[in-house]
């Protein structure tokens, strides 16, 4: 048996062992007046929860062991020297912060100035015409201040298929096969040159692997909860991502950012289904991330975490409302792998955490569905005199409440979420270096109390927010695919107000329930009840820059991004706070219709663009005749979608016949196809190369 198969048993063998352990003492404890069928769900919903809250903590003791003892965690060797292969480093945006985004990619691109070998791509999906003609200008502006032959490229995709998976495909089908590689990037993403070349090296040296996932750190915000995510992810992150790596081996996950993908493995086996039927289960795969892993390993390629390589960084939500919100389309992107989970020829690791992820969003309504069935037996009167049993025998009476139960559950929950916590805070004082980078012992100590607090306090939040996700999936509600919000900001009360009230009116009514049927067990739901109650004043404070600063100064929740410099950070917040200085309030109308220039490059980019249907053409004459008398007030976002997508519409604006330009000074236009070096022209693309 393998060292890796051993410790997969022995991890299986401890949560199973420990499952059975607290379920046969529950059961000893219910078994009093015999288990009704109500008992019986309960017992059967805490043996599913106690099992999955078990799973982290070993998860957690695994992790500590591996980094305490310095085990090896990625057993692959690096390259040595420079690279010939060719690797692309994606962008995919939609609609999102151009500044942000184009100040991300400077940084990356001059983090690896030294080390060549790595083409840019920004994939452009936006819907919203004026972040698509922003890119343009800002893609041209940045083209201008590099080297002549920087080779950085843009491209704008005319259909929105299959939203982030389907920008991806579409770039390997038509570019793909002149990469070896590729890094796969969000908006908010940030990578040293560094990091990227160990990636690069791990691949020239290990062919079968097919993904390497280089874990990102939250850093770059300043709100409070956007702080206490960041301190959360440095100080306990790499513990679980240690002991997840040391049990997954080759057999491991995507994240969906922040990885290097072997181009060939994916264009040949990355492609995703469309499922079938109707959203929400069917349609296009929401959450692809998983599902691209799992097929790579049924082909028979490795997919490895690389834990200890630092350089890999990506933004939290601001707030907890937008972290929430995002939790939406990934919970139904989640349920709908159990469309996949039984698929032919899936390995059991691809299988376990496409399991896990459907877990951590069912496992909200099973919590919330064990308090109700908890609370229900609670209340049923019991007709026996109390008594207890030791084995099989009745010993001294005494009052066995229903609220035991209860009462377990809840101590083996807040021993189970905490002891992770712990082990992790003692694998990070065991690394002086790190300890100082967080502010020392005793603002570590404190960070984790605070940290802790909130986080018992938002877990009833996350609770009732994930049941109702997943009580409107299972009613066939879809949600869409929206941009995140990723700017610090301070929630105004209305919408918190709004959003929340329920969950307020839920606590004080749950509350008032059990003072009046239950008041001897009023103080087990305490931490419960409270994070309902105060939901509003929660979600509100967390979202404060102010407090975030304030407890920055005193030290709370600091992390390494803080107390030192990370160059690609700081060249990239360098790079916003300037072209956010510079930046000029141009309508993009007014640039598209006004400036030649503008309307020359955004012509230039429409050369691939298929011409619109005939059906079309009538729409198209009736919007460019308006829009050349400046009656534009009218148009909507889809009106000029329609014709910012229509070359002859935009070159009739300025009154003279299209003419495809071909040389535009100063612009290098996304290559139809990247050459390989000696390659004089980009040949044209391929679709399926």
């Amino acid at each position: 048996m393998s060292d890796i198969a051993a410790r997969r048993w022995c991890f299986l063998f401890l949560v199973f062992v420990s499952t059975a352990a607290a379920v046969s003492k529950l059961y000893q404890v219910l078994r009093v007046d015999g288990v009704d069928p109500l008992e019986f769900l309960f017992l059967g919903l805490f043996a599913i929860l106690f099992g999955w809250i078990t799973v982290s903590f070993w998860m957690a003791v695994f992790g500590a062991f591996a980094r305490l003892t310095g085990a090896k965690l990625l057993p692959l060797e690096e390259g040595s020297g420079s690279s010939s292969s060719r690797t692309a480093i994606l962008m995919p945006v939609y609609n999102e912060d151009v500044d942000r985004v184009f100040s991300g990619v400077q940084a990356i691109f001059d983090s690896v100035a030294a080390t060549g070998g790595f083409d840019f791509f920004i994939l452009s999906d936006s819907t919203e015409p004026a972040n698509w003609i922003a890119e343009e200008v800002a893609w041209q502006k940045l083209r201008a201040s590099l080297e002549p032959d920087a080779r950085v490229f843009y491209r704008h995709r005319h259909r929105n298929i299959g939203r982030k998976s389907g920008n991806i495909q579409d770039f390997c089908e038509n570019w793909g096969s002149h990469y070896d590689y590729m890094v796969v990037l969000d908006a908010d993403s940030l990578m040293s040159g560094e990091t990227l070349a160990s990636l690069v090296r791990l691949m020239d040296a290990n062919p079968r692997a097919a993904l390497i996932q280089a874990p990102a750190t939250l850093v770059g915000r300043s709100t409070l909860f956007a702080r206490i995510q960041q301190f959360a992810s440095s100080a306990y992150g790499g513990t679980y991502n240690a002991g997840l790596a040391w049990l997954q081996g080759g057999q491991g996950n995507y994240w969906g950012h922040n990885a290097i993908i072997r181009v060939r493995a994916f264009q040949q086996h990355g492609g995703l289904p469309k499922l079938p039927g109707r959203p929400p289960f069917g349609g296009e795969i929401m959450s692809h991330d998983f599902v691209e892993a799992a097929f790579l390993q049924r082909a028979g390629w490795e997919v490895w975490m690389a834990p200890d390589l630092t350089g890999s960084y990506e933004e939290p939500p601001p707030t907890a409302f937008d972290h929430l919100k995002r939790d939406r389309r990934w919970a139904q992107g989640n349920l709908q792998h159990g469309r996949i989970i039984l698929a032919q020829g899936l390995k059991l690791p691809s299988r376990l955490h496409l399991a896990m992820g459907i877990m951590s969003y069912l496992a909200s309504p099973l919590w919330l569905l064990l308090l109700l069935v908890s609370t229900l037996v609670m209340f049923i009167p019991k007709d026996i005199e109390p008594f207890a049993f030791a084995g099989r025998h009745p010993e001294i009476a005494l009052s066995v409440s229903q609220s035991v139960p209860l009462l377990q559950l809840v101590t083996a929950t807040l021993v189970l979420l905490y002891a992770p916590k712990l082990l992790a805070l003692m694998v990070l004082l065991a690394e002086p270096a790190q300890v100082k980078a967080h502010g020392g012992v005793g603002n570590i100590l404190r960070s984790v109390v605070l940290e802790s607090i909130f986080a018992t306090l938002f877990a009833p939040v996350v609770m009732l927010v994930h049941s109702w996700f997943i009580f409107n999936i299972l009613i066939g509600r879809a949600t869409g695919w929206g941009t995140q919000t990723r700017d610090d900001r301070a929630l105004p009360f209305w919408l918190v107000f709004r959003e929340y009230w329920p969950h307020t009116l839920i606590g004080i009514a749950s509350a008032a329930l059990l003072y009046r049927f239950a008041p001897d067990s009023l103080e087990w739901f305490v931490p419960l009840l409270l994070g309902m109650i105060l939901t509003i004043p929660l979600v509100q404070i967390t979202s404060s820059l102010k407090l975030g600063a304030a407890l920055a100064r005193d030290k709370i929740f600091l992390v390494p991004s803080e107390t030192g410099v990370i160059p690609v950070l700081k060249r990239a917040h360098q790079l916003l706070a300037k072209r956010e200085a510079a930046a000029q309030k141009i309508d993009f109308r007014q640039l598209v219709l006004d400036d030649p220039q503008t309307r020359a490059l955004h012509l230039k980019l429409l050369e691939e663009v298929p011409p619109p249907d005939d059906s079309a053409r009538e729409k198209l004459a009736a919007l460019a005749d308006a829009a050349r008398r400046g009656g534009t007030k009218a148009f909507s976002r889809q009106d000029w979608v329609a014709l910012l997508s229509d070359s002859e519409s935009i070159a009739a604006l300025a009154g003279t016949p299209f003419q495809p330009a071909h040389n535009i000074e100063g612009a290098a236009i996304f290559p139809l196809a990247a050459p390989r070096a000696g390659e004089a022209d980009f040949p044209k693309p391929v679709p399926g190369a």
